[in-house]
């Protein structure tokens, strides 16, 4: 990928891509393989969620990388059965925590 993915700015300043790689479907070696791709052909915005059970191949793809973390968007989604404020809180630890990375750029709610 040649050309710069154009970006947008939220409300909060955070300029994300205006297009990303999804990862629901990306799991193991493969998934990997496949993100890791995606990032050294241009893609910054890479979006994961708890429910997709990837965040663990999402994060060592982007280590696997030359890009530097600071340089992408990582995304993830709290799933709906865990919407109460202490359920929320250890969910987006625990997807933090199997993903090996100290913070997502932007965490929704799925």
């Amino acid at each position: 990928m040649n050309q710069q993915i154009p970006e947008v700015t939220l409300h909060d300043g955070l300029r994300i891509p205006s297009i990303g790689i999804g990862t629901a479907t990306l799991r193991g070696i493969d998934g990997v393989s496949a993100i890791s791709n995606a990032i050294e052909n241009g893609y910054r915005l890479i979006d994961s969620a708890y429910n997709y059970e990837n965040e663990g191949a999402v994060g060592e793809a982007i280590r696997k990388t030359s890009i530097s973390r600071q340089a992408l968007r990582i995304t993830s989604k709290l799933p709906g059965r865990y919407h109460t404020y202490q359920n929320a809180v250890k969910t987006i630890q625990e997807s933090l925590y199997r993903a090996n990375l100290d913070y997502y750029d932007l965490y929704l709610i799925h």
